[in-house]
């Protein structure tokens, strides 16, 4: 059994290791729109934050209950800072996954993952409010060049997607509640930030995906479970994808990162979403991938580049 870290300390892995796993991650996370999408077909988006959920709480729970060591973590946590932990919980799980659930309703996945690379904007602005973070010149630079490829491949590259709706083309009601989702995002990185300077990125992650499910609980009938033992072997693996890889798995990577890395570096890896999306699509897909993909992919990876921290001074 893996042993969360001493509250307070940073994550033991390597500063090149993190940003890997960040890599990693966004490749499992491009993959995740298409994922919500076909469910939504069978699902309401109240219904898709439940069924990916109450599964991952479950196990957070077990996993924080069983060792001694967490459950003394989990306690000082709730009783050190119970509202920086609900806050947590309701924007990264209630908050993000409805507005983006929601919003998907009238957005194709493609245009979803674009709007979701608005949350480095939003935490470039709250890391400077709230952290006092002293963001470099370069960082900021890599963001706004990272955003500029992202707006090639997205106007010319069409993001790969053939006949995806792209931002301008969907209906503005479902843009704008979509875009809630990476501000929620965005506050949940900000608040996370905080709670690690003295507490385990294990504890704080399982905790919060907790908190964070007990108001779906309401809609836990019989309906609903009947609903979901219905779902095909695809829909399943589709769940399972969004519950383990890009949850269990992909909160803790992120929650851990920013232990280890300063808020607006890891928030510019939100840009590897998009051509992320459209690179599985052509794989997997046969979708298009044009000229202006590859030039914009290649600018969003300049702009990441830019965007990591100086040297020495972030491995400290």
């Amino acid at each position: 059994m893996v042993s969360a870290p001493a509250p307070g300390a940073k994550s033991a892995i390597p500063v090149p290791a993190m940003r890997a796993l960040l890599v990693l991650l966004f490749v499992i996370w491009a993959n995740s729109f298409t994922a919500i999408k076909y469910l939504l077909e069978t699902l309401d988006p109240m219904e898709l934050v439940l069924a990916r959920f109450l599964p991952v709480s479950v196990f957070c729970l077990l996993f924080l209950a069983i060792s001694p060591s967490r459950r003394r973590d989990t306690v000082a946590i709730l009783r050190a800072a119970p509202l920086r932990a609900i806050a947590m919980g309701l924007t990264g799980v209630a908050g993000y996954n409805f507005f983006l659930y929601t919003g998907q309703g009238g957005v194709k996945p493609g245009a979803a993952s674009l709007l979701t690379t608005l949350s480095p904007l939003f935490i470039l602005v709250l890391a400077i409010l709230f952290l006092r973070e002293r963001v470099p010149l370069r960082r900021v630079l890599g963001i706004v060049v990272a955003f500029a490829g992202l707006f090639f491949v997205v106007r010319w590259g069409r993001v790969g997607l053939a006949g995806v709706a792209s931002v301008e083309n969907a209906e503005l009601r479902y843009v704008l509640i979509t875009a809630l989702a990476p501000l929620s995002w965005s506050i949940y990185t900000i608040v996370g930030k905080n709670l690690l300077r003295r507490s385990s990125p294990v504890v704080v992650t399982y905790l919060t995906l907790v908190i964070g499910t007990v108001p779906f609980l309401a809609l836990a009938d019989g309906g609903f479970f009947r609903t979901v033992a219905a779902f095909s072997w695809q829909q399943w693996a589709a769940l399972a994808h969004l519950s383990v890889l890009c949850t269990i798995v992909g909160f803790l990577i992120w929650v851990a990162a920013l232990s280890r890395l300063p808020a607006t570096e890891v928030a510019s890896y939100v840009y590897l979403n998009p051509p992320l999306a459209a690179l599985f699509g052509w794989f997997f897909f046969g979708e298009e991938i044009t000229g202006w993909f590859l030039l914009g992919s290649a600018v969003v990876l300049a702009g990441l580049w830019l965007a990591q921290g100086n040297g020495a001074r972030d491995r400290n």
